[in-house]
């Protein structure tokens, strides 16, 4: 992990593969198994050049033209929109130039390189939520235990826990979550948002796609019960302006948290640049998602401001859709030492949390690991 000083805010490169491979071998004994990602995972290369020139989703919906007289209001209101787009132009053109800023810095940090086999098999693509029964587990030791369904394995890190089951029936799931009513220090979210890569693979294969959920059925979700006044919560978000208002303006209130702040995650290649362009008209696919950090409503009004000045994180994605980089080696100053950590829609599982959804053990497949003694 490096953090970079520009304009007096903070940028943190994360590097995915080795954050996970340290947290999953940190606290095992000397003589366990050390298991590790396999670095094909991250060979992300550069986008071929055209390929996304598609509108994405982030585009607004558009209106049919009606032939209406004008009034005050209606006049107010489009000013009102013509500002609101005009700043998030302004916003992006920001983000492009101080994103070529933190890039420079940390090429002169870090050496990047450029990897061209992309031959590794998706087998991630073989597993489908039908695989895995309604089931829960733990893993109290230090050392990486295994779980078989059917022909294939699963690695279970140390001092994790988890449950295999919906989210929709996560009220169910208290009494066993929270057996002392004590609530979550971090709370991650990664909510299976509508997005046109989700539509296209489940038209393609509809097993393979995970359930979408409405604002309204996220604001379901028991938070209140979940969190205490000094807890954490983070949520990642697609480029859709339409999302990122139900978070703020929806989600939030509904779930008696308040805005924290807002961070960028920039998603850059093996080569060290950005993945694709930041489309500053906003209507293309962006090299970037967002990251909302939340708290409780009674927390202090200056409760995680050493948070707000990380205005940026930055990674090598996975190959993987939807395989987010962890966390807790940036927010665990602002954490208790041993935080009580709880992944909401987890697709991979962490030493110190709790995972629920219906993909909590899809990247945990051995063979997307390599065994330290096979390096």
């Amino acid at each position: 992990m490096y953090k970079l000083e520009i304009r007096n805010r903070i940028a943190i490169y994360l590097d995915h593969r080795e954050l996970i491979n340290t947290i999953y071998n940190n606290d095992t004994t000397e003589a366990a198994e050390i298991w590790e990602l396999r670095e094909e995972l991250f060979h992300f290369h550069e986008r071929v050049k055209g390929s996304d020139d598609r509108c994405s989703a982030t585009q607004e919906p558009k209106t049919e033209v009606k032939d209406v007289q004008m009034t005050g209001e209606h006049i107010n209101a489009r000013k009102r929109q013509k500002t609101k787009y005009t700043n998030a132009i302004a916003a992006l053109t920001h983000l492009k130039t101080l994103s070529e800023e933190i890039l420079q810095r940390l090429k002169q940090c870090k050496q990047f390189e450029n990897h061209t086999d992309n031959s590794f098999p998706r087998y991630w693509e073989e597993i489908t939520i039908e695989d895995f029964p309604i089931f829960n587990g733990v893993n109290k030791t230090d050392t990486f235990q295994r779980c078989q369904f059917g022909a294939l394995s699963y690695l279970i890190p140390p001092n994790c826990e988890f449950f295999n089951c919906n989210v929709e029936e996560l009220t169910k799931l208290l009494p066993q979550l929270m057996p002392n009513s004590v609530g979550y220090d971090l709370i991650v979210m990664d909510p299976p948002w509508r997005n046109k890569y989700i539509r296209r693979l489940k038209r393609a294969r509809q097993e393979l796609a995970y359930k979408m959920l409405s604002t309204e059925q996220l604001s379901q979700i028991p938070m209140m019960q979940l969190v205490h006044k000094h807890s954490i919560v983070a949520i990642w978000c697609t480029n859709s302006r339409e999302l990122q208002r139900a978070i703020v303006e929806n989600l939030l209130p509904k779930w008696n948290l308040r805005l924290l702040h807002t961070l960028h995650w920039l998603k850059i290649n093996t080569n060290g640049k950005l993945i694709g362009p930041i489309d500053t008209s906003g209507l293309k696919k962006q090299p970037f998602e967002m990251l909302y950090l939340a708290c409780h409503i009674a927390s202090e009004p200056d409760y995680g401001t050493d948070l707000q000045n990380v205005t940026t994180i930055l990674s090598v994605p996975s190959i993987i859709h939807s395989h987010k980089p962890p966390l807790i080696p940036w927010l665990k100053d602002a954490l208790p030492e041993n935080p009580k950590c709880l992944e909401i829609f987890a697709r991979y599982l962490q030493p110190q949390f709790t995972s629920i959804g219906l993909e909590v053990l899809k990247l945990m497949d051995e063979r997307l690991y390599t065994k330290r003694s096979d390096l």
